[in-house]
């Protein structure tokens, strides 16, 4: 299963499960993480905790999707950028908790919740541009965050970011040592439900959110903004394991 369900009290906890594939998000884990978030609904657990198994928390999109369909633009029922926008827009209080590496679409989905319990040894990065793709959904989210100057930073650059520096930067809310990150984001989400009534919670998320809401309909579009040989010579490039070619593109502008 690409994605794994369970409870801790009142919290449900989704944990992406496919450590040999670094977790990376695919067609078929996001529809599960969307389906799993709708069954936490159901089932009335009030919060959420995203975590994942292996040493890696997220390596970002599957390559085979982006080139499959995800760059386009085209309606997409499976595009992770509806992942984000569901957790996004979610009523109960949504916690990452990362271990490991969170790269691209994995730093998305940690921007996408409302707060990220990090353990010691992880780092976020985006390496999108490197590709030729776009992270699109940082785009939208992260400069919020951590200001322009800094998101700006982070997406041209590709630099990674290490734990310390994610919290120092506001991209994560509490430090703990790996082993501690479920238990650690659990005990947070606790907190919160455990001594507040969940309207007030929806309506404090609703307007934190209104005075800087995302444009999904952009988000969801904005693969298609990036010229198609550029992103098909970055990601053929990722796949035969050698430095893309981006020169012939430079000729022309």
């Amino acid at each position: 299963m690409p994605v794994l369900y369970s409870r801790n009290g009142d919290v449900a906890i989704l944990t992406l499960n496919e450590p040999q594939r670094r977790n990376a998000l695919s067609r078929a884990s996001v529809a599960m993480l969307l389906e799993l978030i709708a069954r936490a609904r159901a089932e009335k657990a009030r919060a959420i905790v995203i975590a994942a198994n292996g040493p890696v928390f997220c390596a970002g999109a599957n390559i085979d999707d982006l080139k499959a369909g995800w760059m386009s633009g085209a309606s997409d029922p499976t595009d992770p950028a509806l992942l984000f926008r569901a957790l996004a827009e979610e009523k109960r209080p949504t916690i990452a908790a990362v271990q490991g590496a969170a790269l691209g679409g994995g730093f998305e989905l940690t921007l996408c919740c409302d707060l990220v319990v990090t353990g010691t040894e992880s780092y976020f990065a985006l390496p999108e541009l490197g590709h030729g793709v776009i992270p699109n959904t940082a785009l939208a989210r992260l400069h919020r965050v951590v200001g322009t100057r800094r998101a700006a930073e982070l997406i041209l650059t590709r630099r990674r970011l290490s734990a310390a520096q994610a919290v120092d930067w506001g991209l994560a809310n509490r430090l703990v040592p790996t082993g501690d990150v479920v238990s650690g984001a659990i005990d947070l989400a606790l907190g919160i439900v455990q001594s507040a009534p969940p309207g007030a919670i929806a309506a404090a998320k609703r307007n934190l959110t209104h005075h800087g809401e995302t444009d999904w309909a952009r988000v969801l579009l904005s693969p298609a903004d990036v010229p198609p040989a550029e992103w098909r010579e970055g990601l053929r490039s990722f796949d035969e394991r050698r430095k893309p070619s981006y020169d012939q593109f430079w000729q022309d502008v």
